[in-house]
């Protein structure tokens, strides 16, 4: 009887213990990204080209998660791409980085000039953040990236 008893107890921890595992590895996701309020943070790799585009579909959008690995998160929805066309941006970044307002987008004939205004400027990190800044539908033709500048308030 303490035998059968011994054996039954064993198998419950076993069975409890592979179930806890199976949970952590299956929830534990992919570390080499993470959302936050402001776009998807990403860890810098030195073989991959962060460039600057303009996404105006779901598809667009779908493609650009797929380009870097992480196509299992949802950022934004087909939704947001009915009213809006999104400039992807990746800017360096780091946890004390706070964007203190809105982003300027000025749009001119010879590119597309950003102005970020946060509370400090991150020159060198580990980590990139990729910004998604929403315009109107239809606004740009071709995308060419001008300037960006950030104004530390």
């Amino acid at each position: 009887m303490k035998q059968r008893l011994f054996i039954t107890t064993l198998a419950i921890v076993i069975v409890l213990a592979s179930a806890i595992l199976g949970i952590y590895i299956g929830t534990r996701g992919n570390n080499n990204y993470r959302e936050v309020a402001e776009g998807i943070v990403l860890k810098k790799d030195d073989n991959t080209f962060y460039n600057p585009t303009l996404i105006t579909s779901y598809d667009e959008y779908i493609n650009l998660l797929e380009d870097y690995d992480i196509h299992e998160l949802v950022f934004l929805t087909a939704g947001d791409l009915d009213s809006n066309d999104y400039i992807i941006d990746f800017i360096n970044y780091d946890d004390s980085l706070k964007f203190t307002d809105d982003i300027g987008v000025e749009v001119l004939d010879t590119g597309i000039n950003l102005t970020y205004y946060v509370n400090e400027e991150i020159d060198d990190s580990d980590e990139i953040l990729m910004f998604f800044i929403p315009i109107d539908n239809d606004v740009l033709g071709n995308f060419i990236m001008g300037e960006r500048e950030f104004v530390v308030k």
